[in-house]
């Protein structure tokens, strides 16, 4: 039995069928080959976190992710927010949380009530681009979209226009601005294109060992990134976006890596010294740290389950 092959069962009973299917498929290695420090890191030179912060050292990381097949972001320009994103009833979170959960159910209703896709929800950091509007701009993956000026009215067309499972993947010009149409709604989209998204839970709010690890891991992010030339606005650079809670605080820091090939993959208990590792192994080269190793987004590496939606 290879050491893949021991962790995944010992895992396993918390496990979907397309979570078994990825994690055969990812392409893993361990921190030693991509050295990397050990999880938690014991070298007295390196960066640490407040001692103060009670991060879990015990618990598995193994599968502590709940599936999910899209992930959709509002981008607030913010760094914290409500404990609870969705309980203002002002907000575009609460609205869209709303949207989903409806149309999942007449989705479910529809399909002779078999669960679709969990839509993931999130507030991010990311600063929207200029437009004219009251509205949010809001990022879709792995579809790679980014909606402008998305108002709570529209919320119930938006999930029709991009969400819906049997919508697919949304066919946008890759260089240009396009409409996408759902009842009398017309939304503008575009595709996003860096290399990599970066996106770290810094719900303070919610749970302070987020909010105290996320500063100092996007700090060492930043330099790494910085001394490849891959941090910035331009095609192909890495961006770096604060999120709100996704789970699993006791397992601070948290870290998804979005890459532009449509993987996603959870990283937790990551440490300052883990972000040469993770930007070189898992951005650069498309591998999985094993150590750090939470889960992914269905279909990451496996294809054909990536297509049934």
């Amino acid at each position: 039995m290879n050491i893949v092959q021991g962790i995944f069962l010992k895992a396993k009973k918390f496990a979907t069928g397309s979570q078994e299917q990825d994690i055969y498929a990812a392409p893993f290695i361990s921190a030693a080959e991509c050295h990397g420090c050990a999880s938690p890191c014991l070298e007295e030179d390196h960066p640490h976190y407040p001692s103060f912060l009670k991060i879990n050292q015990d618990r598995p990381l193994l599968y502590s992710v709940k599936p999910y097949m899209r992930h959709v972001l509002i981008s607030t320009g913010q760094e914290d927010w409500e404990p609870h994103i969705d309980g203002d009833k002002n907000s575009l979170a609460y609205h869209l949380s709303k949207a989903i959960n409806d149309g999942q159910t007449k989705v479910k209703d529809g399909n002779g009530n078999k669960e679709p896709g969990r839509i993931l929800l999130t507030n991010s950091s990311r600063k929207a681009e200029n437009w004219n509007g009251p509205g949010w701009q809001v990022v879709i993956l792995p579809d790679q979209i980014v909606v402008d000026n998305v108002t709570p009215e529209q919320c119930s067309d938006f999930f029709e226009a991009f969400l819906k499972p049997e919508i697919g993947s949304v066919t946008l010009d890759t260089d240009n601005e396009s409409q996408v149409h759902a009842r009398a709604t017309r939304f503008t989209a575009k595709r996003w294109l860096p290399k990599a998204a970066i996106m770290i839970c810094s719900h303070k709010k919610r749970d302070k060992r987020c909010g105290v690890t996320a500063p100092i891991l996007r700090k060492e992010f930043i330099r790494v990134l910085r001394s490849k030339d891959m941090y910035g606005d331009c095609k192909g650079d890495v961006e770096i976006w604060m999120i709100s809670h996704i789970g699993g605080h006791k397992f601070a820091g948290n870290v998804i890596v979005h890459r532009s090939e449509g993987q996603a993959v959870w990283y937790g208990r990551v440490e300052p010294c883990h972000s040469q590792a993770i930007v070189e192994a898992t951005i650069e080269r498309g591998e999985v740290i094993r150590e750090l190793y939470r889960g992914s987004m269905n279909g990451s590496f496996n294809q054909e389950k990536k297509t049934a939606w």
